[in-house]
């Protein structure tokens, strides 16, 4: 039975990354822009400008920046202080206009409104979103999560800003599933599609259309709730508190190679700082922690994965403990001869730091540095001080951090890059 006292509205941003950038930047306007992936590497974000001369997501940038069609296009490092913060601020806005919301995704928001409000609250919403952030957003409106995921995609396709799904006559819905290829629905890959073809299942329509029944029984009760979601009946419920962290992982690309024992040892001493830092402003604490290396699977040397692990005792998130941990797991783990490109912290099992008890308590020092630690990098950034040499320069002048040649200023996370108005 469809439940008619509630319509679920997605708020999507367009284009999150470019539309974040051309906020300070009008000059990116109506111009084909990209956003590239660590390093420089790859195509993360691009422009509807940028989709029309057919750059793929994932593309590697040297080989689309050599194209002719592509000599205009602009390149931007990513900046995920300033997505990250515009994201935040969305979340914030549309707290304001509903009284159930979940951030979805760094570009998404689910809100939940009375069936009778809900074209008015989205259509405020697209246009506070315009008017107070300067995000272009589409939204669309679905009795369950997942119709109002279709008609969002169906907005941003057909170029209109909100589009309800609800509001189409049976047949005008059953039309509009049709077009859509099963691959397509939320929740259903590319394996799940082969498999639905196999059953003749092509469309979302068709999908719709199965006994939710038998396909519990030949799939899952996932794929169940996505077939009920499709009939109009809500299986997937907003989740307004986050589930618990289980696990913080940093781990990057670096900029150079790293060729030498303590230039490993430095990477993983600066990221397990940012694991650090993560789990102190979470509250939580960490009983073991595992260090990640690899040559990655370019270069002519030989290929090399390795990782070490280390238990504490008690579970703590001190900054010191964790550098100094995962620096000698660094150190162990390396081996001569090889170029490592990447090197990751991770922090499993997480507990909550309160609930973290010793019969020997722990030299308090240890929280007061991190504390110190915690309160000089918030302020001046991460780069300013750290255990050792990782939190300001590498090893004889090797620097690990990512390559960013083009990535914009941090307007609204950092004082001294505010844009400055003359």
């Amino acid at each position: 039975m469809v439940d008619k006292r509630r319509s679920v509205v997605l708020a999507d941003v367009d284009s999150m990354y470019v539309s974040a950038e051309r906020i300070f930047n009008v000059g990116l306007n109506r111009r084909p822009v990209v956003v590239l992936s660590n390093n420089d590497g790859c195509v993360v974000a691009r422009s509807k400008e940028a989709k029309a001369l057919e750059i793929g997501m994932g593309e590697p940038w040297f080989k689309v920046r050599t194209r002719p069609s592509c000599r205009d296009v602009v390149a931007l490092s990513s900046n995920y202080e300033l997505y990250g913060d515009f994201s935040s601020r969305l979340a914030t806005l549309c707290g304001q206009l509903a009284p159930r919301v979940e951030p979805y995704s760094i570009d998404e928001c689910f809100l939940e409104f009375p069936a009778g409000e809900a074209l008015d609250a989205a259509v405020c919403a697209r246009e506070r979103s315009a008017r107070w952030l300067g995000l272009p957003v589409t939204v669309g409106i679905g009795r369950t999560k997942t119709l109002a995921k279709i008609a969002t995609n169906h907005a941003k396709d057909s170029g209109i800003g909100v589009f309800s799904i609800d509001a189409l006559s049976r047949a005008e819905r059953a039309e509009l599933l049709a077009s859509i290829p099963v691959g397509e629905v939320w929740g259903i890959g590319g394996r799940l599609s082969a498999r639905l073809a196999a059953h003749g299942v092509t469309t979302a329509k068709a999908l719709a259309d199965l006994d939710p029944g038998w396909v519990r029984r030949a799939y899952t009760i996932v794929v169940e709730r996505t077939v009920r979601e499709l009939q109009g009946v809500s299986c997937i419920p907003l989740t307004e508190q986050p589930a618990p962290r289980r696990s913080i992982m940093h781990c990057r690309h670096l900029g150079q190679p790293a060729t030498k024992q303590d230039e490993v040892a430095a990477a993983a001493s600066a990221f397990a700082q940012a694991v650090s830092a993560k789990l102190r402003r979470l509250d939580l604490a960490v009983p073991a922690v595992t260090v990640m290396l690899s040559t990655g699977g370019f270069g002519t040397g030989p290929p090399h994965h390795a990782q070490a692990t280390q238990g504490f005792p008690v579970p703590l998130n001190a900054a010191g403990q964790l550098a100094t941990t995962a620096a000698r797991l660094a150190r162990g783990a390396w081996r001569p001869g090889h170029r490592y490109k990447r090197v990751g912290v991770l922090a499993s099992d997480l507990v909550q730091a309160r609930r973290a008890q010793s019969l020997w308590p722990d030299d308090p020092r240890h929280d007061k540095l991190a504390a110190v630690l915690d309160t000089i990098t918030a302020r001046h950034g991460r780069d300013l001080a750290g255990y050792g040499r990782s939190g300001i320069r590498g090893p004889s002048g090797w620097d690990w951090r990512m390559r960013q040649e083009m990535r914009t200023p941090r307007f609204t996370t950092r004082w001294d890059e505010l844009p400055v108005v003359s």
